[in-house]
């Protein structure tokens, strides 16, 4: 019975407890980032994103947990990584028989919502995603409200550039989209057609903000004007602010 005493025996106690207590943290930590990859993958079931960060999942738990969640789904093959800190969720098509990927405004999305941006497709792109032109871009640009960045991503390049916020900010996606086809159309550039089609994207509540006023460059808003004063029924059936 006093061996149970010895004095030796007291200077194990510290380090028994230690260690106790690391194998609770780690059960604990186990079972917490468990629950996260399950909340995880019932997100995403239940909503569009088609590419994420951590970021989007910031709500679950802490940075640490959030991510190793991430690469534990990753490493098993639920998810796919677009880049280092984008993910997409990976599934068979069906009827193809090959993977559904994510689209570069999907990525493009998703790295704007890591980093609190606000971004619009410019340039020759937003002409291809609204139909005004058939050309396909080699790059793929968006003004930001965040600096000058690039990202490689399926061997294409998303270019982000700083712009006014002005041009960004405050207004709908779709206003965004059609300032943006303006603008590359330029001064001049935008006829009666383009004007019908524009029409036809945009939603009554797109509209009223037209209506209401925006302040963005004269000329651009007085185009921006003139789409309200297409009379076409067809287009204002049509006008449920989504893709032509």
């Amino acid at each position: 019975m006093d061996g149970l005493f010895h004095p030796f025996a007291f200077a194990y106690f510290p380090v028994c407890l230690f260690l106790f207590s690391q194998m609770s943290y780690t059960f604990c930590e186990r079972l917490s980032m468990s629950n996260i990859q399950k909340k995880i993958l019932e997100r995403l079931e239940a909503s569009s994103l088609k590419a994420f960060t951590s970021r989007d999942f910031m709500d679950l738990g802490n940075y640490k947990l959030v991510s190793k969640a991430l690469e534990t789904l990753t490493n098993d093959g639920t998810l796919r990584r677009a880049r280092r800190g984008i993910y997409y969720l990976h599934k068979i098509h069906p009827v193809l028989g090959i993977e559904e990927m994510p689209s570069i405004d999907d990525i493009a999305h998703a790295i704007a919502r890591q980093f609190n941006w606000t971004i619009t497709p410019s340039g020759n792109y937003v002409l291809n995603m609204l139909g005004l032109s058939t050309q396909v871009p080699q790059q793929f640009v968006y003004i930001s409200s965040g600096p000058y960045n690039t990202f490689d991503v399926f061997g294409c390049t998303i270019i982000f550039k700083h712009s006014a916020s002005k041009d960004i900010c405050g207004l709908s996606n779709n206003n965004r989209l059609v300032i943006q086809a303006i603008k590359e159309l330029g001064k001049g550039g935008v006829s009666d057609k383009d004007r019908a089609r524009f029409s036809a994207f945009l939603s009554k509540t797109d509209k009223e903000e037209i209506r209401n006023g925006m302040k963005i460059t004269v000329w651009i808003n007085q185009e921006m004007r003139r789409i309200l004063s297409v009379s076409n029924c067809k287009t204002e059936a049509r006008g449920q602010g989504g893709p032509l």
